[in-house]
């Protein structure tokens, strides 16, 4: 061992680290972040007559009712709605799906809806109709 000055401390090699309690929460708290960003599914969305895109985390929603809403207010758009009969809606949400197909939102049930959504797109409620399965 070395000797420091003339007071004869030993001089020892010291590594400093997490204890292990710290360390085990921490490589838990990386694990747990890397899985809700596996769970986030971003996907693009556009509106006819508008000349930007937005993207929305579909795994953020809940229900079809939360993501007509939050594409009401990310468009400054109060007549979005589902193509389900109900409501004077002025625009429709479809989206392609996995396969590459075009279709309304709403006529799936939410827990296959989210993870086969690729994109989405706002149009017209006239335009959309012809893709309804309630038509």
């Amino acid at each position: 061992m070395a000797s420091y000055g003339d007071d004869g401390v030993d001089l020892t090699e010291l590594t400093l680290g997490l204890p292990a309690p710290m360390r085990a929460r921490r490589d838990e708290q990386g694990r747990e972040a890397g899985r809700r960003q596996r769970l986030r599914s971003f996907v693009k969305v556009s509106m006819d007559g508008t000349p930007y895109l937005r993207k929305v985390d579909v795994a953020a929603y809940g229900d079809y009712g939360e993501l007509v809403e939050a594409l009401n207010c990310m468009f400054c758009c109060a007549s979005i709605g589902l193509m389900d009969g109900h409501g004077p809606w002025e625009h429709a949400v479809v989206y392609e799906d996995g396969d590459g197909d075009w279709m309304l939102v709403g006529d799936v049930p939410w827990e296959m809806f989210a993870p086969s959504c690729k994109r989405m797109r706002v149009m017209r409620a006239c335009e959309a109709r012809g893709l309804s399965s309630n038509a």
